[in-house]
């Protein structure tokens, strides 16, 4: 797939990642009562945090969010539209599980979508998956901390960065099957946030220390 294709694929695939992490950044901010300005910062940094970084590390200029004014303009709408998103969703007996799903979008698209840029530059298959999962793994790292909070990829002990890891993998081997571009990152897409969800749900927990060692 050449660059031009990639790029318009990844616009429309990306954009779902934004208005995703956008909203776990406002459900985040409006659980914690934080002022709009915060909200704001709170959705912006979730939303763009991973790709600014992946653009560092890649040598892609001018940054996504600066080369997509766009979408600066929906993160904004979102973050004005917080009340209206606390009164339906927030207030709601299923709230956290609303924040959860958002931000498994989040990691899936940005998982994938990081790994696809990173394989673009001819950057190798495992430094690819490592720097898709920072990309989707970051924006929400930058969430908990400007709320002082411990990050929850470190913290809750259930499958989140490794579930965006195996998914990475996924892609890249339907990519070697001969799959279509497209259809090999939406499955990867759909892997993640299924399994993250299933995770959720379950309550699967990643066994490392015994509870008496911690």
């Amino acid at each position: 797939m050449n660059s031009e294709t990639l790029d318009t694929l990844i616009v429309w695939f990306d954009f779902l990642g934004i208005v995703a992490f956008a909203l776990s950044g406002v459900f985040a901010g409006m659980k914690r009562q934080t002022d709009p300005v915060g909200v704001f910062i709170l959705a912006f940094s979730t939303a763009f945090g991973g790709g600014m970084l992946r653009d560092l590390v890649i040598d892609r200029r001018p940054f996504y969010w600066i080369d997509h004014e766009a979408y600066i303009y929906v993160v904004l709408l979102i973050a004005m539209a917080a009340p209206l998103i606390n009164k339906y969703f927030m207030k709601s007996k299923n709230a956290y599980n609303w924040y959860i799903f958002a931000d498994a979008i989040g990691l899936g698209v940005f998982c994938i979508s990081g790994t696809s840029l990173a394989l673009a530059v001819n950057i190798p298959l495992l430094p690819s998956v490592i720097l898709g999962v920072i990309t989707g793994v970051f924006g929400g790292l930058m969430r908990d901390v400007f709320l002082n909070t411990l990050p929850g990829v470190v913290a809750d002990r259930q499958p989140y960065a490794s579930v965006g890891f195996l998914g990475c993998w996924l892609f890249i081997g339907l990519l070697k099957l001969g799959l279509p571009f497209d259809a090999c990152m939406w499955i990867g897409l759909i892997f993640i946030v299924a399994f993250r969800m299933l995770c959720f749900w379950k309550n699967w927990q990643i066994s490392y220390f015994k509870q008496d060692e911690r």
